[in-house]
C-alpha cells in the first residue's frame, strides 16, 4: 500500500510540476526539445527477483540486478522479458546494498553505501569477478566533508545510491534528504587502502538521485531520481556537471532505482515493483546540439 501511494505521489508530483524546477534552479533543458522520446514498459521481473536496486550488463540480452539491504547477498542474471534465468550467491554481507557497476574488464562493483540516516561510518564497495564471483577487493571509504553523524537535516546530503565505472575510477553520486535537494559528485579511485574523498562539484536537483550509468566510451551519464531522468553531455572529456544538461519525466516509472545504458539512444529502468521500462532517445534533426 504504502509503495503505491509513493508511487502515485511521484507521478503526482512529476505531472504537476515536471521540470521547471530543475530548468530554474540548475539550467535544465528539456529533453523533448532536442529529442523524440519514448517511454515503453517492456516487462516485469520475475516473481522471485525481490528486488531491483541496481543493472549491469553481462550479454546483449542478459543482465544483473540485485536486492536492497537486508536481503540475501544474491545476485540475479535476467533478460529482458524479465525471466531469472540463473540466483548468484555472493561471498558478501548485503548491509544495504544500492547500486552496481562495471568496469571495461567485466569486473562488477556493488556499492554497499545506503546511507538513510546520514551516521554510516562503514561505506563499502565490493568488487567481485563476474566468472568466479569472488571478492577481488574492498574499496572502504568516508565522505571528507561529513563530520556530523548525522548531521542536521538542512545538511543531510550523505545518503548514497548511484555510482557507475569509468577510467579507473568510480563516479558517486549522493542522494540527499534535506528540504533543497542537492547531489554531490565525488571521485574514488578503485586502487589503495581505506579513503577519504572529497566533493568535487554539487548541483541542485528536484528529485533524490536512486541510480547513474555512463555510456562506456563517451563521458555521457545518466542520473535517475524519482519521477525524473537526468542527462549529461559534458564539455569536456571528465566526468563533470558542466555542459548540456537535460531533464525527462518519467512519474510511470514509479520508484524507480536502476538504470543503465543499453545504446547512446536507449536506457534500460527497474523499479521496486520489479517493472522494466525502455527509454529511447532520437535526436531530433533541427535540434542545436
Amino acid at each position: 500500500m504504502l509503495i503505491k501511494l509513493f508511487t502515485f505521489y511521484v507521478y503526482l508530483q512529476t505531472a504537476l510540476c515536471g521540470c521547471g524546477p530543475d530548468r530554474r534552479n540548475s539550467d535544465f533543458e528539456r529533453l523533448r526539445k532536442d529529442y523524440t522520446v519514448t517511454i515503453d514498459k517492456i516487462g516485469k521481473l520475475d516473481i522471485q527477483i525481490k528486488e531491483s536496486s541496481g543493472l549491469a550488463r553481462v550479454t546483449d540480452s542478459t543482465f544483473i540486478t540485485h536486492p536492497d539491504g537486508g536481503s540475501a547477498p544474491e545476485l540475479y542474471l535476467f533478460n529482458l522479458k524479465g525471466e531469472l534465468l540463473q540466483t548468484i550467491p555472493v561471498p558478501i554481507v548485503n548491509k544495504d546494498w544500492e547500486d552496481i557497476a562495471q568496469d571495461e574488464k567485466g569486473n562488477l562493483y556493488v556499492g554497499d553505501f545506503g546511507n538513510n540516516a546520514n551516521q554510516r561510518r562503514d561505506l563499502t564497495i565490493y568488487s567481485l569477478d563476474k566468472t568466479s564471483w569472488q571478492v577481488t577487493d574492498t574499496l572502504a571509504f568516508s565522505f571528507a566533508d561529513q563530520t556530523e553523524f548525522p548531521p542536521p537535516r538542512s545538511r543531510q546530503h550523505y545518503d548514497l545510491e548511484a555510482f557507475f565505472y569509468h577510467s579507473d575510477s568510480l563516479y558517486l553520486f549522493t542522494k540527499s534528504r534535506a528540504l533543497k535537494s542537492i547531489t554531490q559528485l565525488y571521485k574514488l579511485p578503485v586502487s589503495g587502502d581505506r579513503q577519504t574523498i572529497v566533493p568535487a562539484e554539487k548541483l541542485r536537483v528536484k528529485s533524490p538521485i536512486t541510480a547513474a550509468d555512463v555510456m562506456s566510451d563517451t563521458n555521457q551519464f545518466a542520473l535517475l531520481g524519482y519521477g525524473r531522468l537526468y542527462l549529461f553531455k559534458p564539455g569536456s572529456e571528465t566526468i563533470s556537471f558542466d555542459g548540456k544538461r537535460y531533464c525527462l519525466p518519467v512519474g510511470r516509472t514509479g520508484q524507480a532505482e536502476a538504470v543503465l545504458f543499453l545504446s547512446p539512444e536507449q536506457l534500460l529502468i527497474t523499479n521496486e515493483k520489479g517493472k522494466l521500462y525502455l527509454v529511447t532517445l532520437r535526436p531530433k534533426q533541427t535540434a542545436n546540439r
